[in-house]
């Protein structure tokens, strides 16, 4: 009787501690959030380049990882920031932009030669490009970071840190400031108190980890607190692509020298990147932030006398692009008074310019100072690797040496005839003379 009695309390006091303790829980899901899952957001990222110059092949590497939390200060009007969480989960996206190994937070932006590129006269009004002066202009790729597999179960700002690899890749000056932060802002939406409801509201990329102040100030791209009640489109990161233009040229000299005469030109381009392309100019554009040549474009066989070395018709490339090896071999022909400008030679790009002279001295002068070549004779070369804007003026020449004293033309044979006539002459009266004066 006494052990069903302790049963019996037992199972009473288990059955109150079972009631209250389903009122607890009931009461804990009553105040408990159902996480809410991010969507979409983007930054962009620039390569800011010459206007002569084209679009590299060359890719950029980036990382997500969660931001350092931050407590909330009374005294400083801070708000709590939180570290983001599941960045393994976000994916990216979007032209040139790939994902290989979705979950180990890498993604990479890849330009290409063939991008579209957008003149600093006609900027977009949305886009905040640093360093972009004038007779530059700009490539853009636009990275879709997708947040809809990630989920947030409190009220709060979530911090993430996105930081660009510092590459070598030819050419490239990379952002000096490698990282950008992501603030995801999640907010209580609740509209009935048996529901609380959370909702993503917005993200802000700026470009440091400074606290968020309570008067929600917002920061632009650039980390400065944005004005006028304008915002301005995330700017993300800039890469600035450097490049040189490479000018050569003919003249002749000499008596004996024909100025509608062709010569060929061989240039060797190495160590640049695989598939770079080069624009060629044969005339001048307009354009004073662009290197313009002088030549002709189309050739016809055996254009005069004088030129030996064009035997079929010939039209030089527009463009040219880089192999494999990152090399260009490529002849040009010239007269004299015309010059050719290769644009866009990346900086550690290396050049051979061959000249040929045939039959004529060969010299030339460069701006170069990486110029290697001992003699200069027929050839310029850096092997070093371009530096800046290079002019290589080559001059042929060739002189005749005429003969001093009487130049006998078209008359000299009748006067030749006429002085043998006289001597003859003179030596008949002689004889006679002779003759008369012995009899």
């Amino acid at each position: 009787m006494k052990k069903t009695k302790i049963l019996a309390a037992f199972t009473s006091a288990a059955l109150i501690t079972s009631v209250f303790g389903a009122i607890s829980l009931s009461a804990n899901a009553a105040t408990s959030y159902t996480a809410a899952n991010g969507s979409t957001t983007s930054f962009d990222k620039y390569l800011v380049m010459d206007e002569g110059a084209n679009v590299p092949n060359v890719s950029f590497e980036y990382t997500i990882a969660a931001g350092t939390a931050q407590t909330f200060s009374a005294a400083d009007k801070t708000i709590a920031v939180y570290a983001g969480p599941e960045p393994e989960k976000i994916a990216f996206s979007g032209t040139g932009i790939s994902d290989v190994e979705p979950t180990d937070r890498k993604f990479e932006i890849a330009f290409a030669a063939g991008d579209s590129t957008t003149l600093t006269a006609d900027m977009d009004s949305s886009d905040y490009v640093k360093n972009l002066d004038d007779f530059e202009k700009y490539a853009k790729k636009t990275a879709q970071l997708d947040f809809s597999a990630v989920s947030f179960d409190e009220p709060g700002i979530y911090r993430y840190i996105i930081t660009e690899t510092q590459g070598t890749a030819q050419g490239i000056t990379y952002d000096a400031d490698n990282t950008r932060v992501l603030d995801v802002y999640v907010e209580d939406v609740t509209t009935d108190a048996a529901f609380p409801e959370l909702k993503v509201s917005s993200y802000i990329l700026h470009a440091n980890a400074d606290t968020i102040s309570i008067d929600q100030t917002t920061y632009g791209s650039d980390g400065q607190v944005i004005t006028g009640g304008t915002d301005k489109k995330s700017q993300g990161f800039t890469n600035e692509y450097a490049t040189h233009d490479l000018t050569f040229s003919k003249a002749v000299s000499g008596n004996q020298a024909s100025k509608d005469k062709y010569f060929a030109f061989k240039l060797n381009i190495a160590n640049a990147a695989a598939g770079t392309v080069y624009t060629v100019s044969y005339a001048d554009d307009g354009n004073a932030a662009t290197a313009d040549g002088s030549g002709d474009v189309s050739i016809s066989a055996n254009p005069n006398n004088a030129t030996t070395v064009i035997a079929s018709d010939v039209i030089q490339p527009a463009t040219l692009t880089a192999d494999a090896d990152g090399k260009v071999n490529q002849i040009f022909y010239l007269q004299h008074g015309q010059k050719i400008a290769i644009r866009g030679l990346a900086d550690g790009t290396t050049y051979t310019i061959t000249d040929g002279k045939e039959d004529y001295t060969a010299a030339y002068v460069t701006t170069d100072d990486r110029d290697v070549t001992v003699e200069k004779l027929d050839v310029a070369a850096n092997s070093d690797g371009i530096s800046k804007d290079v002019v290589v003026d080559f001059t042929n020449t060739r002189d005749g040496i005429l003969p001093t004293g009487v130049i006998l033309a078209a008359a000299g044979p009748a006067i030749l005839a006429a002085v043998v006539l006289g001597g003859m002459i003179i030596l008949i009266v002689k004889n006679r003379k002779r003759e008369a004066e012995e009899e």
